[in-house]
């Protein structure tokens, strides 16, 4: 595939970045065991001070604009709607169409600068920058099926799908999109080609602040590269990775999401289609990381990745300094996004419905503390998943094998 300029030529402008400053709240130590080979793990627990309403929707894209508003997509009202950590809605906005303001399919949000949105509406091949109370401020052209990898200042970081062929080498190509113009700034494909892998494919990711990227790979990988163009990278199977089988909530998730295909054009997958599929998945391990968006950097350049252990009553995290484990973070219930701003990580939640068959969602807030910088993990003031109550709690620290 022919590109404008390779992605070294770029340099990603320092406003994508988070914050150099992160209140640390928790420490961990990495411990060894006295039997071979056998990892003690460190983990936090912890316990929200405050939740918010969420949306029910299919859609499970999360996104700190402040370190107290955090926006979600209401897929069934084709809305964006922005909360405050009260539960106040700062707005809600967006309606189904192809006008100003409008969106044929929204699949992402991503921070913007100064308090702006960024929805991503990846049929209508369009960025559009809203403030959280919905005033529109600018709309971008970008690729079909692109969706972004990171906040975004000046330039979009992100990818898109496009289908193999004599010039594109795999189906994810990285790109780097000029806000002001839509241009397509650099892009490079072939990512299968980056490792030797036992599955053969590497996975878009995200990009890591100093450069380079890291992606997913297989089973339980990470991959990393130092360049944007680098042909090769460093592949570690995150040290946490026990095969897990999918669970009942795994499957109707699945179940879900396999059916559903078709539906809007009124040409669903019969049963007898889809269903040999999801026999299969219930009986192959899961894969490590919850997706695209499992990925997130903090503001002390950390890689913060949502794992799929569990995702029932609990749900994990396992944090990195470059390519060395640190720890795990539990929070409570099903994670389906997150994102962590500052002092802040926001998590988004499925809960188990209640007696009246009704699921609550909402968003959190945890307490932060100040702790080693070296060994400390950072969760936030505040992460945002789907419960309906506010408590006070203290991140609490136990050793796990």
């Amino acid at each position: 595939m022919t590109y404008p300029h390779p992605c070294s030529t770029l340099h990603v402008p320092t406003r994508c970045r988070l914050r150099d400053v992160l209140k640390a709240a928790l420490i961990l130590a990495i411990s060894v065991s006295c039997a071979p080979e056998q990892a003690v793990e460190s983990l936090v627990r912890l316990s929200p001070v405050a939740s918010i309403p969420a949306p029910l929707s299919s859609n499970t894209e999360i996104a700190l604009v402040d370190e107290t508003t955090a926006c979600v997509i209401n897929s069934y009202e084709v809305q964006v709607r922005c909360s405050d950590r009260a539960g106040l809605v700062v707005g809600a906005f967006g309606r189904e169409g192809e006008g100003p303001g409008e969106f044929l399919a929204m699949g992402a949000l991503e921070r913007g600068p100064d308090g702006t949105i960024g929805v991503f509406d990846w049929r209508a091949g369009r960025m559009t920058v809203f403030r959280p109370d919905g005033v529109r401020l600018s709309e971008t052209p970008v690729p079909l099926l692109f969706l972004p990898a990171a906040p975004f200042g000046s330039v979009i970081n992100g990818y898109y799908l496009a289908l193999p062929s004599d010039t594109v080498v795999g189906l994810a190509v990285l790109a780097d999109v000029d806000v002001a113009s839509g241009e397509v700034l650099c892009a490079r494909d072939g990512l299968d080609d980056l490792v030797e892998s036992e599955c053969g494919q590497v996975f878009p990711g995200r990009p890591i602040p100093g450069g380079g990227y890291v992606f997913r790979s297989c089973q339980s990988e990470l991959v990393f590269i130092d360049d944007r163009d680098d042909v090769h990278g460093t592949a570690i199977t995150a040290p946490t990775y026990v095969p897990e089988l999918p669970n009942e909530r795994d499957v109707d998730a699945y179940r879900e999401g396999i059916s559903s295909i078709g539906r809007g054009s009124g040409m669903s997958l019969p049963k007898s289609a889809w269903e040999p599929y999801l026999v299969g998945f219930r009986e192959t391990p899961k894969k490590w990381f919850t997706g695209s968006g499992a990925l997130v950097y903090d503001a002390q350049e950390r890689l913060w990745t949502a794992t799929t252990r569990d995702r029932d009553r609990f749900s994990y995290l396992d944090v990195y300094e470059g390519t060395e484990y640190m720890g795990t973070v539990r929070v409570r219930d099903r994670l389906v996004g997150y994102d962590i701003l500052g002092g802040t990580l926001a998590v988004l939640v499925d809960r188990q419905p209640g007696v009246d068959g009704i699921r609550a969602e909402s968003h959190r807030l945890v307490p932060n503390r100040r702790g080693d910088v070296r060994r400390t993990v950072a969760p936030a003031r505040q992460p945002v998943d789907k419960p309906l109550r506010v408590s006070a709690s203290t991140p609490e620290r136990v050793n796990h094998v």
